[in-house]
């Protein structure tokens, strides 16, 4: 009988059960990390490991399968936080090995930006310019270009800050200073410098608007066609936010010249919308006369940041959008450069339209399909005449040939609704 009983102890001795042991290999004990956190850990044991749980401060984060090791991803929130890796076999024994660390707040993430900080916008240089210029970014710095109307004048390295010397004739030009970081991310900035010769002559007078031939093609009361309109105030569209919300009425009769008047509307912060109205391809058009008169209520005069009056062709697939504004914000009239998409500054005077009174724009301007290229040639306000004579180059989208004009209202960081009435609208194509 003794015999047999130490037997079964013996036998018993044999299937002893040994523990599950846990090893974290990462986070390491007290470390300094980032969210989320990367756990991993192995098991042994001398049975079958059939399943894992991770807990971030007794909060179960993680269940894993069976298996002798795991690799899991835990979010963290900043701070200092305890965690739990538990691990079981099939008879159901485990162990565990618990862990400290610190988790860092993320870092800020800022966004490339382009600083110019010479030449001034709209200052007075002389040539060669001597740009000054810096970039910020969350990440690295890899390249520059500054662009002198529109032409690369100069290529920088991978570096925060650049000060190069660009040569310009005298005349006003627009510059632009363009970085990217490793993200492939650009900014850019834009100002304007006048380079003075060493003799200035007087400016041209102004030249009196041509008289069409008796050939010319002249649509008349644009504002009262109330079909072939077409909207929008989408970012892609007519830039700004996409906020607000726009209208148009035809047919009032006040305020307005000759009984029908079209209205216009538009609200929301830093919001745009636009109107246009195409009349039909005519290829053989190079010279457009367009003539309208504009009026604001007294309410609306200081909600807006810039009203513009455009007028298009699209020849041969290329765009030749001779658009232009009165920039209220910087008091002068722009026009509208459509290969690189920006609006240009013109040395002419542009205040704020008087309320309640009608205000009588002119625009001449001519197209070279040749050279694929459109001037703006004469602006009247008011009966005040400007030679521009500035040439820009069209833009090649491969749209449908057509002729148009369009008005666009943009409404200031007020968010203030704004109305505007146009009236008497003609355009003259020959």
């Amino acid at each position: 009988m003794r015999k047999s009983l130490l037997g079964i102890f013996c036998l018993l001795a044999s299937f002893s059960f040994a523990a599950v042991s846990v090893q974290v290999a990462a986070p390491l004990s007290n470390s300094a990390l980032t969210s989320p956190l990367s756990v991993q850990a192995t098991a042994t044991s001398s049975h079958p490991i059939t399943g894992w749980q991770v807990y971030l401060d007794s909060v179960e984060v993680y269940t894993g399968p069976a298996g002798g090791k795991i690799a899991a991803t835990v979010k963290a929130a900043p701070g200092v936080h305890v965690v739990t890796v538990s691990a079981w076999d099939s008879t159901g024994a485990y162990g565990t090995h618990t862990v400290s660390a610190t988790v860092a707040a993320a870092p800020t993430v800022v966004p490339i930006s382009v600083q110019v900080s010479a030449p001034l916008d709209y200052s007075s240089v002389s040539s060669p310019i001597h740009l000054q210029a810096t970039a910020t970014s969350s990440h690295p710095i890899t390249g520059w270009q500054v662009y002198l109307d529109s032409v690369i004048a100069y290529t920088g390295p991978a570096t925060g800050a650049i000060a190069p010397s660009i040569a310009a004739t005298a005349g006003t030009h627009q510059i632009i200073a363009r970085a990217w970081d490793t993200t492939g991310a650009f900014s850019d900035q834009t100002v304007q410098a006048t380079v003075a010769a060493a003799v200035v002559p007087p400016p041209p007078p102004p030249t009196a608007l041509p008289t069409p031939p008796a050939t010319a093609t002249v649509f008349s009361n644009i504002e009262q066609t109330t079909t072939g309109w077409a909207s929008c105030n989408t970012p892609a569209c007519a830039g700004g936010s996409g906020a607000g919300s726009y209208w148009q009425a035809f047919s009032q009769t006040s305020p307005a010249l000759d009984g029908q008047s079209m209205e216009l509307f538009q609200d929301g912060v830093w919001s745009n919308a636009l109107w246009y109205h195409k009349v039909g391809a005519n290829d053989a058009a190079t010279n457009f006369l367009w003539d309208f008169y504009v009026q604001l209520d007294s309410a609306s005069i200081n909600a807006a940041q810039a009203v513009e009056y455009d007028a298009f062709q699209f020849v041969g697939g290329y765009n030749y959008m001779i658009g232009s504004e009165c920039n209220y914000a910087a008091g002068v009239w722009d026009t509208w450069n459509e290969s690189t998409g920006h609006w240009l500054h013109t040395t002419v005077p542009c205040n704020k339209f008087s309320a309640e009174a009608w205000h009588h724009i002119q625009w001449y301007m001519t197209n070279n399909h040749t050279a694929h290229t459109y001037t703006y040639n004469t602006l009247v306000v008011d009966g005040v005449a400007y030679s521009i004579n500035q040439t820009q180059p069209a833009k090649y989208l491969g749209w449908a040939d057509d002729v148009g004009v369009q008005w666009q209202m943009d409404v200031n960081a007020s968010g203030t609704g704004y109305h505007e009435w146009v009236d008497q609208a003609k355009l003259t194509i020959w």
